[in-house]
């Protein structure tokens, strides 16, 4: 699946494009240009809860992981069933 990232660390924000793919308990992200990073990889055991919100009426999902604050924005009418499949266990409403 595919949809817009923002990714923030240590002060600087960046924004892009990224295929976001689940496999072995893992959420990898691999970015189109834009974002200097081109591959993340986070365990999804090391993800304490995922914010679930919405943003210009469609929805967002904010998680911190490895230093990283990391929002998934909605990008069409599958984006949000697929995250919530995945992050299932660790959603909460804000």
């Amino acid at each position: 699946m595919y949809t817009y990232v923002e990714v923030t660390s240590e002060g600087t924000r960046e924004i892009g494009y990224a295929q976001v793919k689940f496999n072995d308990e893992k959420m990898i992200l691999t970015f189109s240009n834009g974002l200097g990073i081109t591959r993340m990889k986070f365990n999804l055991d090391d993800i304490g809860y995922v914010a679930e919100g919405q943003f210009i009426g469609g929805n967002t999902f904010t998680l911190n992981a490895d230093g990283y604050r990391i929002t998934l924005y909605e990008d069409g009418l599958a984006t949000s069933d697929y995250l919530r499949n995945y992050f299932k266990y660790l959603l909460v409403q804000v």
